[in-house]
C-alpha cells in the first residue's frame, strides 16, 4: 500500500466534514454544564441545601451537590438525556423542578431559581432517600458505581475490577479480558493512558478506589474512540467536585493481610465565578504474600525431564499519584482547561525459589534462588483543553496532550546449584536491567451540530505520535566483575503513529426509534528495530471501521437496540519485541515478532424490560492474539512462553442483568454472562480447535439499618475456562463491608474485609503429550485482608 491511500482516504473524510460544517454553519457522549440558584421564598439564599439531579423515566440518582452561601449549584459532565432536580433543605419543604432536556448541542444550561418554602411539619418525620445502582446497564456500556458500593472502601482499581461482571483479571501474564476479549483500552476521564497492558494492570494495582466515582465497561465504543481494542475500553471516571468556594475532602484506610497495607487520599477544588481550580493527591503501600508452584514435564532422545517450581514471594506496590488542573471560562461561550497530572508506583518483591529437577524420575539437580525486584513505573503529563459554543446549535472542541512515561526495572538474580545428594555444587548471580522511555503526543479536533432537533452530526481529526526506547542490559557475576551476557541484552526502539478521522450522524426517526452511524479511518505507521537490526518490523496500513446503533422503545417499559461494530488490536512492544525473560532457569518468556494485528466484528442485540436487561453479542476475531502460551524446547530443556495468533476466535456472550429491591432496607443485582467460543489455530503445523464454554456470575446485597448503619455483601464466581491451549480453574471472591455515617459533618467509617474466603487462585493447567505439552501453574495472588477506612 502506497502512502497516497492514507492520506487519500483522509482527505476525503476531511472533505466531507468541512462541506457539513460550511451547509451548517454534538456528540450524544457531548457532556453539559448545568447551574441555577436556590432561594426561599422572601427571595434570600439558601446555603447548605442539598440539590439532586435525576433522571426523569425512573428517578435514578446522576449526580448530587450542596448549594454555597450565595445559594448557587451546578454540576458539570451531564449527558445529553431527560432529567429533573429536587432541593431539600432543613427547615424546607422539598421542591422539583420540571422535566427538563440536555440536548448534545447544550454547552450550559441555566435552570434559573428554584424555591424553597419553609416548612411547618415536624422534620424528624421528613427522609430523602436517593443513591445510584451499584450497577448500571447501558445500550454500549456497563457503569459500576464504586462510590456506591461499601466494600470498595479502601479497595484497589484492581480488585474492583477483578470482582465486576463478565471481566477477568490474568495476573501471570498481566492481561484483563471483558467477555472473553483481551484486547482491553484504559481510559481515566476519558482519555486513553497509551500505558503497555502489563503496566496498566500494575498502575491499577496501586491505584486508590475511593478516588473513583464510577468504573465504566464500554463493550461497542462510538466512532469517536480510537478503534484500538477487540474488548473495548474501561472508562475510569474519578470523583470531581462541583461545590463553589474553597472546599475538600480526605479518607485514610488501614488494614492488615499478611502485612500491614495503608492508603490516603486528598481532595481539593476552588471554585468562584469563572475560575475553578482543583487537585488531589493519594497515596497506597500494599505488601503482600505469593506462592507459586509449577511442573512442566519434556521428553527428549528417550529421557523424560521433569522440572517442579516452588516460589514465596513477598511483594506489593508504593503509589504515588497526583492531578493539579484549572477550568477558565474566558467567554460565556468558551471555556479553557488546562490539566497536569503524575504519578510514581513501585513495585517491590523478595522471593526465595527452589528448583527440583529429575531425569527418568530421579532426582538431578537442585537449584536454590533468591531473587529481588524494583519494577518503577513514573509518568507525568499535560493537558490543553479548549471548547467553543459556535452558533447555530454548533460545538468545537481541541485536545493536545503529552505524556511521559519511564520504566527502570532492576532484578538480582541469586542460583545456587547442588547435586541430587544435596552437596553444594556452585553459585551463579545475574542481574537484569531495563530502562523504557516512551513519549506520546495526541491532538484531537472535534465538531459537532445539531443539523435539526432530530439530527446531529458529528466530526472529528485526530493524530497520535509514539515513541518507545527499551534498553535490556543482562549480566553474570564473573570473580569481582560483571560480565555483559549479549544474547540476552539489546536496545530496541518502537515508533508508532496513528492518524484518524471520524464522522457520524445520529437521528430521532420518532419518539421510539433513534439511529446512529459512524465511521472511522485509521492508518498505522509501526517501525521496530534494534541497535543491530533495522526494521525487525515496517509496517503500513489502513483500516476503516463503521458502527451501528439503532433504539427502539417497544412500550413504556420495554425498549431494543441493536448495534455492531469492528474494531483492531495491534501487537504491543511486549508481544513483538524479541525479548528473553526468565522466570526461573527452566522458563522463559520470549516476544514474537511475527504478529499479525487482530481484526474482530461484533454485532449486539439488547433487550430491557424495566431495569431488566438481557443481551446476546456475537462475534469473530481474525487473527487474535493469544496471551503468553507454553511450548517446549527439548533442545535446552525448557518451556518457553510466547505469544500467537490464532485462525480465528468465534464468541457468543449472553449477559442477564436482575435487579431485586426485596423492601425498603433490602436490595440486591445479579449479573449473569454466558460465554461460547470457538479457537480455530494451527499449532506446529497440525490445526487445532477448541470449543468451550463459561459462566461468570456477579452478585451484591445491601441492607439498610436504623442509625445510619449499612452492610453490604458481594461477589462473583468465574467458571472453568481455556486460555489458548492452556485450562483455567474456577475462582471467586466474597466482600463484606459495613458502613456508619457518623453524625454532623464527621464524616463515615468502614470497615470490610476483600476475599475473605481466600479464594481468588489462580490454577492453570495444560495436557498434550503429543505436543510434548504437560504441565500446570498454581498461584495465589490475593490473600484477602480486612481494612478500616475513615472519610
Amino acid at each position: 500500500m502506497t502512502m497516497m491511500m492514507p492520506r487519500r482516504a483522509i482527505m476525503i473524510t476531511t472533505c466531507i466534514c468541512i462541506w457539513f460544517s460550511l451547509q451548517t454553519g454534538q456528540d450524544l457522549n457531548a457532556q453539559s454544564f448545568i447551574y441555577g440558584n436556590i432561594k426561599d421564598s422572601s427571595g434570600s439564599p439558601v446555603a447548605a441545601a442539598n440539590i439532586l439531579l435525576l433522571k426523569a423515566i425512573d428517578s435514578v440518582l446522576v449526580k448530587g451537590t450542596v448549594t454555597s452561601a450565595e445559594g448557587d449549584f451546578s454540576f458539570t459532565n451531564v449527558p445529553a438525556g431527560k432529567y429533573l432536580a429536587t432541593a431539600t433543605c432543613v427547615g424546607y419543604h422539598q421542591s422539583y423542578t420540571s422535566t427538563f432536556e440536555v440536548v448534545a448541542s447544550d454547552h450550559k444550561k441555566h435552570l434559573g431559581t428554584l424555591r424553597l418554602s419553609e416548612s411547618r411539619v415536624d422534620l424528624k418525620a421528613v427522609k430523602v432517600s436517593a443513591r445510584k445502582p451499584l450497577l448500571e446497564q447501558k445500550i454500549d456500556r456497563l457503569i459500576i458505581n464504586v462510590e456506591n458500593s461499601i466494600t470498595s472502601a479502601g479497595s484497589t482499581a484492581l480488585q474492583i475490577l477483578e470482582r465486576s461482571p463478565g471481566v477477568t483479571i490474568d495476573h501471570q501474564n498481566s492481561l484483563i479480558a471483558i467477555n472473553g476479549k483481551d484486547g482491553v483500552m484504559l481510559m481515566i476521564n476519558g482519555k486513553i493512558t497509551r500505558m503497555p497492558i502489563s503496566a496498566v494492570v500494575q498502575m491499577l494495582a496501586g491505584m486508590n478506589a475511593e478516588n473513583i466515582e464510577k468504573i465504566e465497561l464500554i463493550t461497542t465504543p462510538p466512532a469517536n474512540l480510537d478503534a484500538e481494542g477487540n474488548a473495548g475500553y474501561i472508562n475510569i471516571v474519578l470523583k470531581e467536585n462541583n461545590l463553589f468556594g474553597t472546599n475538600g475532602s480526605y479518607s485514610a484506610t488501614l488494614g492488615y493481610s499478611v502485612r500491614l497495607l495503608s492508603q490516603a487520599s486528598v481532595n481539593i477544588n476552588h471554585r468562584k465565578g469563572r475560575f475553578n481550580v482543583y487537585g488531589n493527591l493519594s497515596y497506597l503501600k500494599i505488601r503482600n504474600k505469593l506462592t507459586a508452584d509449577t511442573y512442566t514435564k519434556i521428553s527428549s532422545g528417550g529421557t523424560s525431564n521433569e522440572i517442579y517450581f516452588l516460589a514465596d514471594r513477598i511483594g506489593g506496590p508504593a503509589n504515588f499519584d497526583g492531578r493539579l488542573g484549572v477550568d477558565i471560562e474566558v467567554s460565556k461561550n468558551t471555556i479553557v482547561g488546562l490539566l497536569f497530572s503524575g504519578r510514581n508506583n513501585t513495585y517491590t518483591m523478595d522471593e526465595n525459589n527452589r528448583n527440583d529437577i529429575y531425569q527418568n524420575f530421579t532426582l538431578d539437580t537442585v537449584i536454590r534462588l533468591s531473587n529481588d525486584e524494583v519494577n518503577r513505573w513514573t509518568d507525568y503529563s499535560a493537558n490543553l483543553n479548549l471548547q467553543h459554543d459556535l452558533k447555530k446549535r454548533g460545538k468545537l472542541s481541541f485536545n493536545l496532550d503529552y505524556i511521559h512515561y519511564i520504566n527502570d526495572q532492576l532484578v538480582n538474580y541469586g542460583k545456587k546449584y547442588y547435586d541430587h545428594s544435596g552437596t553444594f555444587v556452585y553459585t551463579q548471580n545475574s542481574r537484569s536491567n531495563k530502562y523504557t522511555p516512551i513519549d506520546f503526543w495526541v491532538g484531537a479536533l472535534d465538531y459537532t451540530v445539531s443539523l435539526s432537533e432530530k439530527v446531529i452530526f458529528e466530526t472529528g481529526l485526530k493524530q497520535t505520535i509514539s515513541a518507545l526506547t527499551n534498553e535490556l542490559n543482562f549480566e553474570n557475576s564473573m570473580g569481582q566483575a560483571w560480565i555483559k551476557d549479549k544474547s540476552f541484552s539489546a536496545i530496541y526502539k518502537l515508533r508508532e503513529d496513528y492518524p484518524a478521522a471520524y464522522t457520524s450522524l445520529s437521528m430521532t426517526m420518532n419518539k421510539k426509534t433513534s439511529l446512529k452511524f459512524g465511521l472511522r479511518y485509521e492508518y498505522t505507521f509501526s517501525n521496530l528495530g534494534s541497535e543491530d537490526k533495522k526494521d525487525i518490523i515496517d509496517r503500513k496500513y489502513g483500516n476503516f471501521f463503521p458502527t451501528v446503533f439503532v433504539s427502539h422503545k417497544l412500550t413504556k417499559n420495554t425498549s431494543m437496540n441493536f448495534s455492531y461494530n469492528k474494531r483492531i488490536t495491534r501487537p504491543t512492544f511486549s508481544n513483538l519485541a524479541p525479548f528473553t525473560y526468565f522466570v526461573s532457569p527452566a522458563t522463559v518468556v520470549v516476544g514474537n515478532p511475527t504478529l499479525q494485528p487482530s481484526i474482530n466484528n461484533t454485532v449486539k442485540l439488547d433487550y430491557v424490560l424495566k431495569q431488566f436487561l438481557f443481551s446476546l453479542a456475537i462475534g469473530k476475531e481474525k487473527n487474535s492474539i493469544t496471551g503468553f502460551q507454553p511450548e517446549s524446547d527439548s533442545v535446552t530443556n525448557r518451556i518457553v512462553y510466547t505469544p500467537h495468533n490464532l485462525e480465528n476466535k468465534k464468541t457468543v456472550t449472553g449477559i442477564v442483568a436482575i435487579p431485586v429491591v426485596v423492601n425498603t432496607w433490602w436490595s440486591m443485582q445479579f449479573n449473569i454472562t454466558a460465554l461460547w467460543e470457538q479457537i480455530n489455530a494451527n499449532y506446529k503445523k497440525e490445526d487445532i480447535r477448541l470449543v468451550q464454554s463459561n459462566i461468570n456470575i456477579n452478585g451484591a446485597q445491601r441492607f439498610t439499618l436504623p442509625k445510619k448503619y449499612f452492610i453490604e455483601l458481594s461477589g462473583f464466581y468465574q467458571s472453568p475456562y481455556l486460555d489458548g491451549i492452556i485450562h483455567r480453574a474456577a475462582y471467586g471472591s466474597l466482600d463484606i463491608g459495613i458502613k456508619k455515617i457518623l453524625p454532623g459533618k464527621y464524616g463515615t467509617i468502614s470497615v470490610n474485609g476483600s476475599n475473605v474466603l481466600n479464594t481468588i487462585k489462580l490454577k492453570r493447567d495444560w495436557n498434550l503429550p503429543d505436543q510434548n505439552l504437560v504441565g500446570y501453574f498454581y498461584m495465589n495472588p490475593a490473600r484477602g485482608n480486612l481494612k478500616i477506612t475513615y472519610s
